[in-house]
């Protein structure tokens, strides 16, 4: 090989692997600032994720019983989550449950919906792969504005509650592994 293109081809082979992981780093910091989070965005049926958040989880008509001094809180619900593929959002359904020692009686009823919003990949991702997400194990806020918080009670519940999301509408689910749907999102 002439010893003239020895110069030519080091600096051809040092920009290469100076500048190739800047560029992947750069796209996928612009993937990561477009999408997920950096817009709100609503499905087709309505459910709004704001901006900031990887998902919302609704839980429409859960029932409170008491029994002395323990509180309980069950219900179905709905979670809907922003995809990392594409443009679009999953919406599964998930079994509720949550407890604390606001009891004040024995007494069951239905009380008001409960909205948590999923501030954290690490929650979205392990619903979206049916994995229980219990509260212990994440960062919970009622502060709106606590950019700390995994997850972040916006209304139904106080953060004296432990809870558990279950993805899968049975039990069958818990065998089988839930299922996940597919929604059209579009910016708020």
């Amino acid at each position: 090989m002439p010893t003239h293109l020895n110069p030519f081809i080091r600096l051809v082979v040092q920009a290469t692997v100076l500048f190739t992981p800047l560029a992947s780093i750069a796209q996928e910091t612009d993937r990561q600032a477009i999408w997920p989070t950096s817009i709100a965005v609503q499905t087709e049926a309505g459910e709004q994720i704001p901006n900031g958040a990887y998902g919302v989880v609704q839980i429409q008509t859960p029932r409170v019983a008491s029994l002395l001094q323990l509180r309980g809180v069950m219900g179905r619900g709905i979670a809907t989550i922003r995809s990392d593929d594409s443009q679009d959002c999953q919406s599964l359904q998930l079994r509720f449950v949550a407890g604390d020692f606001g009891g004040d009686g024995v007494s069951t009823q239905v009380t008001q919906p409960i909205r948590l919003i999923l501030q954290s990949t690490r929650v979205s991702k392990a619903l979206a792969r049916g994995e229980d997400v219990v509260s212990d194990m994440y960062a919970i806020s009622s502060q709106m504005n606590d950019t700390d918080a995994d997850i972040i009670i916006e209304s139904g519940l106080s953060e004296s509650h432990g809870f558990v999301l279950n993805p899968g509408a049975s039990i069958v689910a818990d065998v089988f592994g839930s299922t996940t749907s597919r929604l059209s999102c579009s910016e708020m």
